[in-house]
């Protein structure tokens, strides 16, 4: 498992993304709307912020994700363990799947599959 990108709110996202494009090696790669919210992603190398407008009333203000193979896989193995989703599995606009967990301090733990393995090892017919 590696660290996908940590997520930010943030007051205002422009301002946001020149700040972080200015301080660090870093360059916007891809925003889309997601559940009336816009997404942007920064990516650097080696590493990805993801940036959020803070509405409010949001209770952790960032957040860490982990990329996995499996969204769903993840979601057994931890439920096995008795910890259990408290938001999704979500299926994003640009493919990617995502859920999301709650740390022991309320902070927001994310597992994103950002492949679809079916697409990658299609059906032959």
């Amino acid at each position: 498992m590696m660290l996908h990108h940590i997520g930010l709110y943030v007051s205002d996202m422009k301002k946001s993304s020149e700040f972080y494009e200015k301080i660090l090696p870093i360059e916007k790669k891809e925003s889309f709307m997601w559940n009336d919210t816009e997404l942007s992603f920064l990516i650097g190398e080696g590493f990805q912020l993801e940036l959020m407008p803070n509405s409010g009333s949001h209770t952790a203000s960032s957040h860490i994700a982990f990329s996995v193979t499996s969204v769903t896989e993840k979601i057994k193995e931890l439920s096995l363990k008795e910890i259990f989703l408290t938001e999704g599995p979500f299926d994003l606009p640009n493919g990617w799947r995502t859920v999301f967990y709650e740390g022991p301090d309320g902070e927001e733990i994310e597992f994103i599959q950002t492949t679809n393995p079916l697409v990658l090892h299609p059906k032959e017919n």
